[in-house]
């Protein structure tokens, strides 16, 4: 029955993967990803030229906010690590706490800087080169992974509008993660399931959390609600899925304009978020950096010492 299933959603996958917009993408994404981005910075060029304000607004955000956007994006890093520790669980496979966040960390700076998702696709390398796992079976994990992430968004896109829309949509995900949880047999896996799902969704709240102390910091007076905040969180998380630049450069503001009657934020703010948010998550990325390589180099001479 299991195998039934995996064969229906590898079909599936393939069907999806050869279609002609997918092909497109991949042959045509550095082109696409260079074409947004100037497309970007010309648009937001333009824009801050016309509306200089928006540069005072960046510039008194303050170092406590920086400080507290750092500490939560160490949240969300700890989300990613706790989410693929369970996932190689599931695969009943094994890796170091320390190899692990390793590797959560240098696959958040290649996410970043790589398109379409490099993260996960460095993972998976990794874990079938050191631990033996399969890329197969790991891509189907990252698949419930994803299907959380998408449903929990999708479905709190509505919530400042149609709430009991919000409601059915996560009632719908756990009693379809339910099922999919008995349907292929992992009756025995289902907490490490949970966890996935647990931590997906505190890191959509750990998001909430950045962005309202973003929008908050550069328009003091605007007073965003949380359900505002909310459904601005839930677009750009889903902005993600078609991530051709670094850090989504381009399609996030694209994906914040098109939901703005639901978020009601206006565009002058979600560029000062942005350009904001670009900047911490950047020098985050550069604390993570050399203190993942000192951490390496730490491992190195321990090894060397034992030999």
């Amino acid at each position: 029955m299991t195998n039934k299933y995996l064969l229906v959603g590898h079909k599936l996958i393939q069907r999806i993967s050869q279609s002609t917009s997918v092909i497109y993408l991949k042959n045509n994404k550095k082109t696409i990803s260079i074409a947004a981005i100037l497309a970007f910075f010309v648009f937001v060029g333009y824009y801050l030229i016309n509306h200089p304000d928006i540069i005072q607004n960046i510039l008194e955000i303050g170092y406590l906010s920086s400080f507290l956007l750092l500490i939560f994006y160490s949240g969300v890093l700890l989300t990613n690590f706790g989410i693929m520790y369970a996932t190689i669980l599931l695969c009943r496979k094994k890796l170091s706490i320390k190899n692990s966040l390793l590797l959560t960390i240098y696959s958040s700076l290649v996410n970043f800087f790589g398109p379409l998702q490099s993260g996960p696709a460095v993972r998976a390398v990794y874990l079938k080169t050191k631990i033996k796992l399969r890329i197969r079976d790991y891509t189907y994990v990252m698949l419930f992974y994803y299907f959380a992430f998408a449903a929990l968004n999708i479905s709190l896109l509505f919530i400042n509008t149609l709430p009991w829309l919000t409601l059915i949509g996560i009632v719908a995900a756990v009693t379809m993660t339910i099922i999919g949880t008995n349907k292929f047999e992992l009756k025995s896996f289902k907490k490490y399931i949970l966890y996935i799902f647990a931590l997906t969704t505190a890191q959509i709240l750990l998001m909430v959390v950045i962005y309202s102390i973003e929008l908050n910091a550069i328009n003091h007076s605007a007073g965003y609600s949380i359900m505002q905040t909310i459904v601005y969180t839930a677009s750009a998380n889903l902005s993600l899925f078609v991530s051709l630049t670094p850090g989504a450069i381009g399609f996030r503001e694209a994906f914040l304009v098109m939901s703005g009657s639901l978020h009601n934020i206006p565009l002058n703010s979600i560029i000062a978020s942005g350009v904001i948010d670009r900047a911490i998550y950047i020098l985050f990325l550069v604390i993570l950096f050399f203190v993942s390589s000192s951490l390496h180099l730490k491992q190195i001479f321990v090894r060397k010492h034992q030999s």
